[in-house]
């Protein structure tokens, strides 16, 4: 006969509640290798990851896609990386990008948010850097859709 333990088993904790948790996201890079270890990266942490390693190869995700944030190169063959962001945001006026370059220069930098970038990683960056960045610009995001669903007369990101 099993002895009944007086002491209650501590209840399981609850994964806290993670507002940007299953995003989807799409990286774009002409080097593969580097796109690959990115979407190996995003996808440790929880978000479904895609990868194109062209700018014609993203564009026809996007296409079957709906995705939540796109991290794209600044410098590919087919075009530049603020080409590409401004292709996107005028598909989906939803989606946040993240420019990377590795040409990483305050001008680049605030080129790529005049042209509607969310913010940009300068090449290399530490993977931690990456994550943060990420869940950032998804919580930017959300917060992005909330004032959207609450204020529908507000159009862009800067009025927030």
């Amino acid at each position: 006969m099993k002895k009944s333990s007086s002491k209650k088993r501590p209840a399981a904790k609850k994964p806290a509640k993670n507002p940007v948790g299953k995003a989807h996201l799409l990286v774009v890079d002409d080097e593969a290798d580097f796109a690959k270890m990115i979407q190996k990266t995003l996808v440790q942490s929880g978000y479904r990851v895609d990868a194109a390693t062209s700018a014609t190869q993203a564009i026809a995700l996007q296409r079957k896609h709906s995705y939540d944030l796109a991290l794209v190169d600044m410098r590919m063959p087919e075009m530049t990386g603020l080409e590409l962001l401004q292709y996107l945001k005028v598909r989906d006026k939803k989606i946040f990008v993240l420019i990377m370059t590795a040409y990483g220069s305050f001008t680049i930098g605030i080129e790529s948010l005049r042209k509607g970038a969310s913010d940009y990683l300068s090449k290399p960056f530490k993977l931690k850097t990456l994550k943060d960045k990420v869940g950032e610009a998804l919580k930017r995001r959300a917060q992005f859709l909330e004032e959207q669903r609450v204020h529908p007369e507000r159009a862009t990101m800067d009025e927030l």
